[in-house]
């Protein structure tokens, strides 16, 4: 056996965030604790005994509510770049050049880099 180092033996001191603990370790974002609001609280109970640890409270959970279909899409508001708007060749030339004989290379996108 080996002896167990000094620095690994004691438990450590530092505060404990979800990065340092395992992958079930969820530290939250204090949402829970906001003061005043309907449903501001934590969404349920810890269970002594039981088969579930946690469990929800209907009543406490968040729900967001979001605009119907009809008024998103009978809007004002309209994206700044339609999703559906496509390049034409010249554009592409322009932005890219006219690319080599055998496709991109290495040299060919060190040239044209500053420019993008």
């Amino acid at each position: 056996m080996f002896p167990t180092l000094v620095c690994l033996s004691k438990a450590s001191r530092r505060s404990l965030t979800p990065k340092r603990g395992n992958k079930d370790f969820y530290k939250g974002t204090r949402q829970a604790f906001l003061p005043g609001g309907h449903r501001t609280g934590a969404p349920g109970k810890h269970v002594v005994r039981g088969k579930a640890k946690y469990r929800l409270v209907d009543e406490q959970v968040r729900f967001f509510v979001a605009p119907t279909i009809d008024d998103i899409q009978n809007s004002s508001l309209r994206p700044y770049v339609n999703s559906t708007v496509k390049l034409t060749d010249g554009q592409k030339r322009e932005v890219y050049g006219k690319l080599p004989r055998g496709g991109l290379t290495g040299e060919h996108y060190l040239s044209i880099a500053p420019r993008l």
